[in-house]
């Protein structure tokens, strides 16, 4: 696989870690600040905002395995050209 294919492909898994643990946080803060009382604008963006710097620190820590991300690749590469032959 090309150097240019592999590192798309890992910035694309790093983008989506950092969104899952981004809207993970998120909804975490706002049920417990909901618990201790209402929840303001202001404090709800400042939750959105911390959250997305974290997710953003934490994500660039996670070492990704790129053996696994050419595998997954791979298999979607072929589901998707055996579903297009069997729509044929």
């Amino acid at each position: 696989m090309k150097q240019n294919k592999l590192k798309k492909l890992t910035e694309t898994a790093r983008k989506k870690i950092s969104k899952t643990i981004e809207l993970n946080l998120i909804a975490e803060l706002t049920t417990v600040s909901a618990t201790f009382g209402t929840v303001s604008k202001k404090l709800e963006k400042s939750i959105k905002k911390g959250s997305k710097q974290l997710a953003k620190r934490l994500s660039n820590q996670i070492v990704i395995d790129k053996s696994t991300l050419i595998a997954e690749h791979q298999e979607a590469k072929v589901a998707k050209s055996d579903s297009a032959a069997s729509a044929e």
